[in-house]
């Protein structure tokens, strides 16, 4: 199963990148859509907007395709299969400057463009799942976060 992941918020674009992907066979199984609160349904696999956890969703997929958001460091220490993609219109595009700043210091497969996620997922699924490459990641995540609360302030 293929799980797909947005958060709270919204990403149709994503959503809609991954229902067309499925709906033309190039998706390797069945889809479960998490669309948070967006507009667009997808019509190529159930979906479903909030739980008050998507755990099991998670535990169960073979491959997860998520929004930029903390679910990648459960995703990170899972070592599962999976894609991140960067929500570019949310609040100044901090999600893709978080995925770059963990790209850095993983092996985990991220984009900023939706309809590259096909060519994303085609890579991961012959790859071994991300794995951090840095013994802590403790300090670049305070410094990060340090940064972010700068550029907020």
């Amino acid at each position: 199963m293929i799980f797909v992941t947005v958060g709270t918020t919204h990403f149709d674009a994503l959503i809609r990148a991954v229902d067309e992907l499925a709906g033309s066979g190039r998706l390797p199984g069945p889809v479960v859509f998490q669309i948070g609160s967006g507009q667009y349904e997808p019509v190529h696999g159930a979906f479903f907007r909030f739980k008050p956890s998507i755990d099991q969703e998670l535990s169960e997929a073979d491959l997860v395709i998520t929004h930029g958001g903390a679910t990648v460091f459960s995703l990170l220490a899972q070592r599962k299969r999976f894609v991140a993609v960067a929500n570019t219109s949310l609040d100044g595009n901090h999600q893709a400057r978080f995925l770059a700043f963990l790209g850095a210091r993983s092996s985990m497969t991220w984009t900023d463009a939706p309809d590259e996620v096909g060519a994303c997922v085609e890579r991961v699924l012959v790859s071994e799942p991300a794995r951090l490459e840095a013994p802590s990641l403790a300090p670049d995540l305070l410094a990060y976060m340090r940064v972010c609360n700068n550029r907020m302030a």
